[in-house]
Order: C-alpha cells, then sequence, then structure tokens
C-alpha cells in the first residue's frame, strides 16, 4: 500500500461527491489491504476523469516501488487499468487551470501503461503524442510507447513518425525530451525506424548522435552500420560520459569471460567465428555454424570463448532467443565434460584469468543448472585433483546441482548413491580441511540448501569447530526456517555464548542472532550477557514470547533480580517500540507501569554507569510513560547536573521538555538546573539551546527570569532561542522592549531561524 501519496498530476483537484472523497483518502492513509483496493477499484471505475486520474496515478506509483523491494497491491488489476486508461486517451486532453496542467488526463493514463501498453495502443499513444503541448505527456508518452513497440510484431509506422516528429522538434527546448522520443524509437525493428535513427547521427546536436548511434547498436542494426558509428565515435571527447560509454561498450563487442586479451589470430576460421559473434551479421545461421565452430574446434581458448558465449548475459542472448540458447545446453554440457577431461590450460593462453581458465570456463558454463547426479563421480574427480581457486569455486556451485536432488529421479540418485557420499565427502573436505581453506561459505551453502535434512550432523560439526567463520556460517544454516525448529534450544545457548567481538565483526552473525531470537536483545544494553540462567530465560522470553502472560512474568522477573543490566534490559523491553509494544499492542504496557516506574527512579538515583546505559534506559521509560511524581523534578535536575555523556544529556533534557510541558509544574532546583546548562560555555550550542527550549514550556517567573539572563549571551542562537521563549504571552508584553533591541542587534541575514520568529512575533503584536 502507499501511504500519503496524493498523485502525480492532480495535486489539489476537489472530487465532485464524499464517496470519492473517501476513497481517495483511504488510498493516502490506508487504513488496511482490503479497504486500499476498495478504494483503489471505486475512483478506477468511478467515471470521473479526476478519480480515475487519481487511481492511475497510485497504479504507476505503487509499481515503481517494486523497484526498491516493495510490493504492488494493485498489479492485479493491470487489464482494468489499461482499459480505463485507454478510456481516457480517447477523451480531449483536459485544459490547464490552477490545479492541473493541460492533458493531466493523459499523462495519468500514459505513466499507467507504461510498462502494461500493447501494441494495439498504438494509434492512441500516437494521437496523444500528437496532441501534447507539455514535458509531462510527452515523457509518459514516450514510455508507453517504447513498451507498444517492444511488444509488437510488427511496429506501429505511425507510432515510430510520432516519436520521430518529437525527436525532430526543434522548437523543443529541452534536448532530453527529444532524446526520450528517439530512445522510444530503439524497440521499433523496422526500416522507419532505422531512417530515424541514421538521420539523428547526421544532426548537429552530440546528445542526437549519441542516442542515434547507441539505437544502431540494437536490433540487429548494428552490423550494417558499424562502420557509421565508429567514425561517428571517434569524434566525440575521450571522456564523453554515458550514454557515449555505451556505445563504445558496443564497439569492441563481448570477447568473453575468462579469455580476455586472448587473440584467435593463428587460426584465420576461429578468428572470423569469434567476429562472428562478437559483431553478429544479422544472420543466425552464420551465427549458429561460428558457435559451434568455436566450441568444436580442439582449440582450448575457442572452445572457452564459446563456454563464455553461452553462460553470460552478453552471449548468445545479443542474437538468440531464450529457448534457442536453452537448446544448446546439452551440446554444451557434453562438451564441457570433455574440457574438463583435457590438462588445464597454461596461464599465457589466458593472461588475464591465469591458469585452468578453460576449466572454469567449462565448469561455469555447466553451472548449478545443468549436471544431473549421474554427474558425482566426474564432479568429484576435478574437485580432487584441482590446485586452482577459480577452479575449486565453480566447481563446488557444479557440485551443487549434482546434489541437489529436488527435482531429480529418485531411482536415479539412488543408483549413484556411492559417487554421491563420496562427493559429499569432498565438498566437506572444503570446511573441515585447513588446506583447503577459503571456500568453506561456498561448501556450506552447497550442504546446508542442497542435501537438506541429511547436511544436519556435518553442520553441528562445524558448528563445535574452532574458526570463528566457520562456526557463524553454520549457525546460519541451521538458523533458517526448515531447520530452526529442531535446533533452536542448541542454537540459543551458541548465539548467547559468543563473545562481543564475534558479533560485531563475524559474518551473518548478526543474521543468525535475529532468526533465533526474533526480537531485539535491547536499546542500550547490546553486548552484556546475562550469566544467570534464569535471567538469560527471561531475556530469551522477551525477545521470542510464546504469549502475552509468560512474557509479564519475564519483563518482571528482570526488574524484580537487582541486577543494573538485567533491570536496563527490561526497561528498554517495555518503552521502545519493537519490545513489548510490537508483540501485544501498546495497551499491554499499562501491566507493568508501576513496577517499571519504580525501578526506573532508583535507577535514576544511582549514578550514571559507563556510557549513561542505566540512566537511558530509565529516562525512556520515565518519559513514555508520562505518568509524573513530585519528586521527579528534584530527580531530573540530578541527572542533568551529572550527566557527562552527550547522549544522556539529550535525553534528560528531551524527558524533561516532556515533564514540565505536561505537568506545568515549576520547581525551582529544575529551573535553575537549566538556566545554568543555557549560559554555560563549556557546552554545545545545541544542548543550550535545548534547555531554553525546555524553558520555554516552564510557567512561573524563575523560569522567566532564566530566559531573560540567557538573552545576555554572547552566542547568537542562543540569545535568540532564549528570546524566542519570551514571545509567549504574558512574557511578550511584559519583555517587548528588550527583544525589539535584541532584534535590532541582529543581522538581518543569515541570522537563526529562532530569530525570523522572533521578529515575525513583534511583527503580528504591531
Amino acid at each position: 500500500m502507499v501511504a500519503g501519496f496524493h498523485s502525480f498530476h492532480w495535486e489539489g483537484c476537489e472530487l465532485p461527491d464524499a464517496e470519492l472523497e473517501q476513497a481517495h483518502h483511504e488510498l493516502m492513509a490506508p487504513t488496511e489491504e482490503q479497504a486500499y483496493l476498495r478504494a483503489f477499484r471505486t475512483l478506477l471505475h468511478s467515471g470521473n476523469t479526476i478519480a480515475a486520474g487519481i487511481a492511475l496515478d497510485h497504479f504507476q506509483y505503487s509499481g515503481a516501488l517494486t523497484r526498491f523491494g516493495g510490493e504492488s497491491v494493485v498489479e492485479q488489476y493491470g487489464p482494468d487499468v489499461l482499459a480505463v486508461a485507454r478510456e481516457l486517451l480517447r477523451r480531449p486532453p483536459t485544459p490547464e487551470d490552477e490545479d492541473t496542467f493541460a492533458g493531466a488526463n493523459h499523462a495519468s493514463a500514459l505513466n499507467a501503461m507504461m510498462n502494461i501498453a500493447e501494441p494495439a495502443d498504438a494509434d492512441l499513444i500516437a494521437d496523444a503524442l500528437a496532441l501534447a503541448t507539455n514535458a509531462n505527456v510527452r515523457s509518459a508518452a514516450c514510455s508507453a510507447a517504447a513498451t507498444a513497440l517492444d511488444a509488437a510484431e510488427t511496429p506501429s509506422p505511425r507510432l515510430v513518425a510520432a516519436l520521430g516528429a518529437v525527436a525532430f522538434d526543434e522548437s523543443l527546448e529541452d534536448m532530453g525530451e527529444r532524446t526520450e522520443a528517439l530512445h522510444a524509437v530503439f524497440e521499433a525493428d523496422d526500416p522507419e525506424a532505422t531512417a530515424l535513427l541514421v538521420r539523428a547521427t547526421e544532426s548537429g546536436e552530440r546528445r542526437m548522435q549519441v542516442y542515434g548511434a547507441l539505437g544502431l547498436t540494437t536490433n540487429g542494426r548494428f552490423h550494417d552500420h558499424r562502420e557509421r558509428v565508429e567514425r561517428l565515435a571517434a569524434t566525440w571527447p575521450q571522456d564523453a560520459q554515458y550514454p557515449a560509454s555505451l556505445v563504445r561498450e558496443a564497439l569492441t563487442g563481448f570477447h568473453s569471460i575468462y579469455w580476455l586479451g586472448t587473440r584467435l589470430d593463428s587460426d584465420p576460421e576461429l578468428e572470423r567465428a569469434h567476429a562472428e559473434l562478437m559483431f553478429p551479421t544479422g544472420s543466425e545461421d552464420a551465427y549458429h555454424r561460428a558457435f559451434r565452430t568455436l566450441l568444436h574446434s580442439g582449440n582450448p581458448a575457442a572452445a572457452g570463448i564459446a563456454l563464455d558465449y553461452f553462460q553470460s548475459w552478453q552471449g548468445l542472448g545479443n542474437l538468440l532467443h531464450e529457448d534457442e540458447i536453452e537448446a544448446y545446453a546439452p551440446e554444451v554440457v557434453a562438451r564441457a565434460w570433455e574440457v574438463l577431461g583435457d590438462p588445464p590450460s597454461p596461464p599465457e593462453l589466458s593472461p588475464d584469468t591465469g591458469e585452468a581458465a578453460n576449466h572454469i570456463s567449462a565448469l561455469n558454463a555447466i553451472g548449478a543448472r545443468w549436471p544431473q547426479p549421474s554427474d558425482a563421480r566426474l564432479i568429484a574427480e576435478v574437485l580432487e585433483r584441482a590446485t586452482s581457486d577459480g577452479v575449486r569455486d565453480k566447481a563446488l556451485w557444479v557440485a551443487y546441482g549434482v546434489l541437489d536432488t529436488d527435482d531429480a529421479d529418485e531411482a536415479s540418485v539412488g543408483d549413484d548413491e556411492p559417487d554421491r557420499e563420496r562427493l559429499v565427502d569432498i565438498v566437506s573436505r572444503f570446511v573441515f580441511d585447513p588446506s583447503l581453506s577459503g571456500h568453506h561459505e561456498t561448501a556450506l551453502r552447497v550442504l546446508g540448501e542442497a542435501l537438506g535434512p541429511e547436511a544436519n550432523p556435518l553442520l553441528l560439526r562445524a558448528l563445535a569447530g574452532d574458526d570463528w567463520d566457520i562456526h557463524v556460517q553454520a549457525a546460519w544454516r541451521l538458523s533458517r526456517p526448515e531447520r530452526i525448529d529442531e535446533h533452536r534450544e542448541l542454537l540459543e545457548e551458541t548465539v548467547e555464548g559468543w563473545p562481543v567481538e564475534v558479533m560485531s565483526s563475524a559474518h551473518d552473525a548478526d543474521l543468525v542472532r535475529r532468526a533465533v531470537f526474533g526480537g531485539m536483545h535491547s536499546v542500550h544494553w547490546e553486548g552484556h550477557r546475562l550469566a544467570d540462567p534464569g535471567l538469560c530465560r527471561a531475556h530469551r522470553e522477551l525477545r521470542t514470547p510464546g504469549d502475552e502472560d509468560t512474557y509479564h512474568r519475564a519483563l518482571r522477573t528482570l526488574l524484580d533480580s537487582g541486577q543494573e543490566v538485567a533491570v536496563g534490559i527490561a526497561l528498554d523491553h517495555w518503552y521502545h517500540d519493537k519490545g513489548l509494544e510490537r508483540h501485544f499492542g501498546e495497551q499491554a504496557r499499562a501491566i507493568d507501569t508501576p513496577q517499571v516506574l519504580a525501578r526506573a527512579r532508583e535507577a535514576l538515583r544511582r549514578p550514571p554507569s559507563p556510557a549513561g546505559a542505566n540512566h537511558l534506559s530509565a529516562l525512556n521509560a520515565l518519559r513514555v510513560a508520562r505518568s509524573w511524581e513530585p519528586g521527579d523534578a528534584a530527580l531530573l535536575a540530578g541527572v542533568l547536573r551529572q550527566a557527562t555523556d552527550p547522549e544522556v544529556h539529550s535525553c534528560a533534557l528531551y524527558t524533561v521538555s516532556g515533564f514540565l510541558y505536561e505537568t506545568n509544574a515549576a520547581d525551582g532546583e529544575l529551573i535553575s538546573t537549566l538556566g545554568a546548562l543555557a549560559r554555560d560555555e563549556s557546552l554545545p550550542v545545541s544542548q543550550r539551546t535545548s534547555a531554553l527550549g525546555s524553558l520555554r514550556d516552564a510557567p512561573g517567573n524563575a523560569a522567566t527570569e532564566e530566559l531573560v539572563r540567557a538573552t545576555g549571551c554572547e552566542e547568537l542562537e542562543v540569545q535568540a532561542t532564549a528570546a524566542l521563549g519570551l514571545t509567549d504571552e504574558p512574557r511578550l508584553a511584559d519583555h517587548r522592549a528588550l527583544l525589539s533591541r535584541l532584534v535590532a542587534q541582529w543581522p538581518t541575514e543569515g541570522a537563526p531561524w529562532a530569530a525570523d520568529f522572533v521578529r515575525e512575533a513583534l511583527e503580528a503584536q504591531d
């Protein structure tokens, strides 16, 4: 759901009735998913242009959030959205007024179609482009046009022409609009589109040149226009940035993954075949012949390059569809196993990768996807004889595919059981043999994910080892959802026993802790251990509660323990929104409030612990409870005087501000303490102004006098904040002359924000 978002194009527009207003409010501040979806449908199908436009904007915005890990709850309504968007495009563009720009209905419709437009929408998009009078509509139309053209077997000549009209419209001042239209033309695989791109390379505008050249490297155009692109790129500055850099990358072509720097010029046939893969002529038959020529050549470098082309997204996908590439898998995998039977290639064959590049390419091509259980013996032999880290790493991933029997035939797995057991033993060596160090993380993943329950004894053995990194990695595998219930008690004891240095440095240690304990350790006591078994159990209950009654008993156990760390942890879990509130709701705090307040006040009467953790936990608990007693003023004053840690100082001032605002009390000791802090030149200005902010909320003459005294401080920010405290009635009437003198001395530009508010207060009274 998308909270707080109004719309892209209808901000300030009024909806015609209460039902639509209510639906819009639900979209902006959702209460729950089903209500949000009902509101979305209400607006979308309302028949009202503004309401429908708002719904379309929400559809696109919700979809955009998926790029950042979110989820679009309205994606399911794609067909309905497309139908409404088409209807809005059939209407004339909305006129411009004070609430919206011209063509807002078209902008919303095209924006929503950005990722769902179909070839049949080409004419509607072309019409919208022709009618567009502003950049918003043109930009949305270009995005929708690119999607429609990409989906079409035969691109719409009318839509291509409409994009070309925008691209070459010299009356558009923003070159970005023109290149955006040209970029959409890339998706059209037809002569008209190619002619537009060629025309762009002849433009006097470099950005048009660059985008035209980039377009000529796509959709099979590159072979026919490579010389043109090369000549043009040679005229650009060497440091030309994106997208010129993409054009230059296309000119170099994809060589390989592991054979960069390797040349095949000793064999003209292989060299021509490699050139065909790098710069296809456009003939698929020639492309297939070139690939097979390299793959079956018997030349280690040529075969390696072919294997790299099969595996890399930059390789065969340059010309072939995914299903055509997958059709090569049996042939490629068989050839890769043949290559693995050859001796490792020497370093001079592949200067970039070094030794055994042929084996690395072969293993990378097989990967975890293509091996069968029957390959267990072959990959075990590769792992046993491998001396290169690169070969070992790739071979472990092939072992993953061999051992992963989720989709394998059980009978075939049984036939190869001895070889499989041997392979498991060899993979395990990479965990337990120090001479094979550096691959334990991959090996543990192979064992943990591919073997299922069969891996548990190996993971438990690794957990008992002395190598902390292996130990934590094993714990991570045991804490996965499919294993954690069986091993929870052991994992809880294990994680509780980790030294602080492991928690702060070992890879994945924090992920294990979160998986095992769920909730937070505490806020201000991270790294502290509770040695007492009973307290340790109570702490675990707070982190992974079973039920509310047990949680409250555990909280009280810690509160009554008499141990500073245990009490502090309990206070943190009581007040913080990731503790008690997260599990059982804010109202659950009330049960333990009296006990919590008693322990918090006890903690504040004691000297601060290192880093002031006891005072921080207690202050936050008091602040959240908002249940003040007369003695709290003196207690808070004492904490402020003792505080040496900046965090404690800030937290105490924040708590004092709440106390003064909510109690309307004017305790003399607390007021004088705040005044002394405000005038203390050894303190940071931010702390001094925070003290003055608390004084502003305090009633009585004593607070007013402290504010007046602080206006005499030299620091302008302190002066202005103190003066701001005097602008509230009745203080303003009594101290107007003082404020007027101060304002006259302050600079009119560059003064603190508080100074501006003081001026405004004086002007308002006038």
